[in-house]
């Protein structure tokens, strides 16, 4: 295994949790898909979480606001319940999507807002 796939592999654990991945791993390794779970970790977690300068913190709101600006509700949620993780505030939150809001759009911004309430109201 690569040392940036390993560093990829720990940084993911750290922001997502290891039970995410362990799941993203579980299976066959030469099982259909398996090969893009090592490239998404190697390369997303190793790589571009991996650099220096930015804290998780602050890469998490970056991340935070591009999944809601796309669209990516499925992505979105999961990265909320990792904001735990990071140190990311629902203030910070907050903040995040009034930004997605008005440079990607209300509806982007109101999309977030309803998925992230749901989400911290199922963590309390």
């Amino acid at each position: 295994m690569s040392e940036q796939l390993e560093r990829g592999k720990r940084k993911r654990a750290q922001v997502m949790g290891q039970e995410y991945v362990d799941r993203a791993f579980s299976g066959d390794p030469e099982a259909f898909g398996a090969d893009y779970q090592r490239f998404l970790t190697e390369y997303a977690w190793g790589a571009a979480w991996g650099r220096g300068n930015l804290t998780d913190r602050e890469r998490h709101m970056v991340t935070l606001g591009i999944l809601a600006a796309l669209g990516r509700e499925r992505e979105f949620e999961g990265h909320v319940r990792a904001t735990r993780n990071t140190g990311v505030s629902e203030r910070d939150l907050s903040d995040v999507l009034h930004q997605v809001a008005i440079y990607a759009g209300v509806p982007a911004g109101l999309s977030g807002f309803t998925i992230a309430r749901r989400v911290l109201g199922e963590q309390e």
